[in-house]
């Protein structure tokens, strides 16, 4: 028995090669090269016409992408380091492209393995919170926990 549901395929937008280099390179100008994001926007405009893809989703993914670095780079919470990897994601970065990106790992001195980075199992629902410096994570929410 086949299962015909949407819910097993993959809706996920595919971007090219070409176009994952592209974002890559963008945002290495942005973090290493201090490179206005502004000033790349007409270039990502028109790749995301020629792929067919929402440029103002990708753009907000990419702004988002920007601020978090921000704020893990004030930070460097491992959390947040997660969350960073996460946000790559939604802006066709995978797993091996996030690393040509040069960002450095949160100290280890600061993330204890067995503390779970502060993580506590609500006993109500059973979900894992991640409570740093007095605030709430939902990690559980997007599977980071």
């Amino acid at each position: 028995m086949q299962n015909k549901s949407g819910f097993t395929t993959n809706n996920s937008p595919k971007v090219s090669v070409v176009m994952q280099h592209f974002i890559v390179a963008l945002v290495k100008d942005v973090i290493i090269c201090s490179k206005d994001f502004e000033s790349s926007k007409k270039h990502l405009k028109a790749y995301c016409d020629n792929e067919k893809l929402s440029y103002s989703l990708l753009e907000y993914n990419l702004n988002l992408f920007f601020e978090l670095l921000e704020d893990y780079r004030k930070t460097n919470n491992f959390v947040l380091y997660r969350f960073l990897k996460l946000q790559a994601r939604f802006c066709f970065i995978d797993e091996d492209m996030f690393g040509l990106l040069q960002i450095a790992l949160p100290e280890m001195d600061s993330f204890d393995e067995n503390q779970d980075s502060g993580a506590y199992a609500n006993k109500t629902t059973g979900f894992k919170l991640a409570v740093h410096n007095a605030g709430i994570v939902g990690g559980h929410l997007i599977g980071l926990l």
